[in-house]
């Protein structure tokens, strides 16, 4: 039987959807992307992380087209620091990228979607016992939610080609854990089942992105110098096609591999010009659950205390993103280094991406001071990472100022008051069970208020935050807790009016604690209680312990 000829090529058909500058919606090739000709704001797809599976292809792609460039290896940074330069001066003057035009004729024939041989991030040989194909919905993490329980029936069961590129890029990056169908040939396989091994890499991450004006700045912001300069660091396209059984040696060896990490072997059905089913089955583990797996310069790394021991290196692990509280939450691990105040020898700094750390030092030898906007992307799943949960998307500006090694004052600064912002809505929330109190109930923690309270301050911290300015810190820290003070106080006095008569009258609470004396719970205690504690958080979590005499008023 003859075979058939490779079809729909990903490097000159258009497939990857992106943003124009007019905020409407285009199509590029590969080619396109780095041709010069057709510049774009950013990629803009199906979903937040569908897009960032295809810029880390897109990246892997730029980063092998650069590879070798650099003279010196080792500490000497220099190099870098001109490459940076030359070749952002050359996305802004609109020039082709002819170093990854010319890596990609190499590799031409690895990028068919459609091929007997080597379809991209596909097994062709795939196959399981049963050799049945589920719906091609298999390979999108949003099946389940409101995507694709809005199309057609029909629709639901067959794409077209260029969204099942897309879609095939994001299982291989945040496909779930869980039992998968044993793949033929797979020795991992008891029973005719394929047992868990783990999410995609991608999925275990928390994604930085730091966001150009257009979409090829962006590819050089993130890119590092080990990006460039790593021996041995192989996309999934320039090694062999995959089999069903693991790899040989399947430890990542760099940024690109980690870009492209195979978790799974796929094999898809291709009717015409629709893709209308898919097989699969585990692919690659990521040792260790991604213990000390260093390289993929887009995500923090959290320290762990549980599995580091004396005497043996310390255990890092990639860090997703808080589902709740995003903004708070995720600031730490994005700015913080060994040696601020909030860590010590036993509670270990995260490590912060290693594209912020690089652009960071970009910065400081160009002499340039901006603020650095970042898109924050990270993917939850169920229990034991058994089922896809939801996604998290946010977007931040941090000045260049706030990540410079040597600004730990400024740094420490600008944690406490997300700190203290976050402490000053839990108190809110405790306020709101203690009004239950009062009207007779029994005490409960609201989470509605403390929620609602950080969700109306998200946006001005990070506008609060990008006009950081370490020459003026100390009235901007009081400028940030004066607008703190005034949300929460704000809210407590309509949750007062809310609260009913019972609650302005009150009633006694039991001593709480052994000889002491019942006291009277009211509204009106309740609300003072929760101004004292605000001013307490606010003043106390400041590393400058500023002075407030003078408060907005509720």
């Amino acid at each position: 039987m003859s075979s058939s000829p490779p079809r729909f090529s990903l490097l000159s058909e258009p497939w990857i959807l992106c943003e124009a500058f007019d905020g409407s919606t285009t199509k590029l090739s590969i080619r396109q992307v780095f041709d010069g000709e057709h510049p774009v704001r950013r990629v803009r797809g199906d979903s937040p992380t569908q897009d960032y599976a295809v810029l880390r292809v897109l990246l892997a792609i730029s980063w092998r087209g650069h590879s070798g460039e650099l003279s010196v290896r080792g500490g000497d940074d220099s190099p870098f620091f001109s490459w940076f330069e030359n070749r952002l001066s050359a996305v802004r003057s609109g020039k082709a990228d002819e170093a990854v035009l010319t890596y990609l004729k190499e590799f031409e024939n690895r990028f068919y979607l459609v091929s007997d041989d080597v379809p991209f991030m596909q097994t062709p040989s795939l196959q399981t016992k049963a050799n049945v194909y589920l719906s091609i919905s298999r390979l999108i993490p949003e099946a389940e939610n409101a995507y694709f329980s809005m199309r057609e029936d029909k629709d639901s069961q067959q794409i077209p080609l260029d969204e099942a590129a897309r879609w095939l890029m994001t299982a291989q990056a945040y496909d779930y854990s869980g039992i998968k169908p044993g793949a033929l040939g797979d020795s991992r396989v008891k029973g005719g089942k394929g047992y868990p091994i783990g999410t995609g890499w991608t999925g275990m991450t928390g994604g930085t992105i730091i966001t150009g004006s257009t979409l090829a700045e962006t590819l050089v912001y993130n890119t590092t110098k080990a990006c460039i300069n790593s021996l041995g660091d192989l996309p999934c396209w320039e090694r062999p096609v995959d089999t069903a059984s693991v790899r040989e040696f399947p430890a990542p060896k760099g940024a690109a591999d980690l870009a492209t990490w195979q978790s799974r072997r796929i094999r898809v059905r291709y009717e015409g010009n629709l893709a209308t089913g898919a097989i699969v089955t585990n692919g690659d583990k990521i040792p260790d659950a991604g213990a000390n797996v260093y390289g993929d310069p887009m995500t923090p790394y959290r320290y762990s205390k549980n599995k580091s021991k004396k005497g043996r290196p310390d255990i890092y692990y990639p860090q997703r993103f808080d589902p709740t509280q995003t903004m708070w939450k995720s600031l730490t691990p994005l700015v913080a280094l060994d040696g601020d105040a909030q860590f010590t020898d036993k509670e270990r700094a995260p490590k912060r991406p290693e594209n912020l750390s690089s652009l960071t030092s970009v910065f400081s030898e160009l002499g340039i001071e901006e603020t650095i906007p970042l898109e924050l992307i990270s993917a939850t799943y169920g229990p034991q990472d058994s089922t896809p949960s939801t996604t998290v998307h946010a977007t931040l500006n941090i000045p260049s100022a706030i990540l410079k090694p040597e600004n730990v004052e400024l740094r420490d600064e600008v944690v406490a008051q997300a700190t203290a912002t976050s402490k000053a809505a839990v108190a809110l929330g405790s306020f709101a069970g203690q009004l239950l109190q009062a009207a007779g109930g029994d005490y409960e923690f609201q989470p509605g208020p403390k929620d609602g309270v950080l969700a109306e301050l998200e946006h001005r911290f990070n506008l609060w935050l990008s006009e950081v300015d370490e020459d003026d810190i100390n009235e901007q820290i009081q400028q940030w807790q004066d607008i703190v003070y005034t949300a929460v106080m704000d809210r407590a006095a309509v949750l007062v009016k809310g609260a009913g008569p019972k609650a302005l009258v009150g009633r006694l609470i039991p001593p709480r604690q052994e000889g002491g004396s019942p006291w009277q719970l009211t509204a009106g205690t309740a609300y003072s209680q929760l101004k004292k504690k605000v001013l307490e958080t606010l003043t106390e979590c400041s590393a400058s312990k500023q002075q407030r005499e003078k408060v907005s008023k509720p």
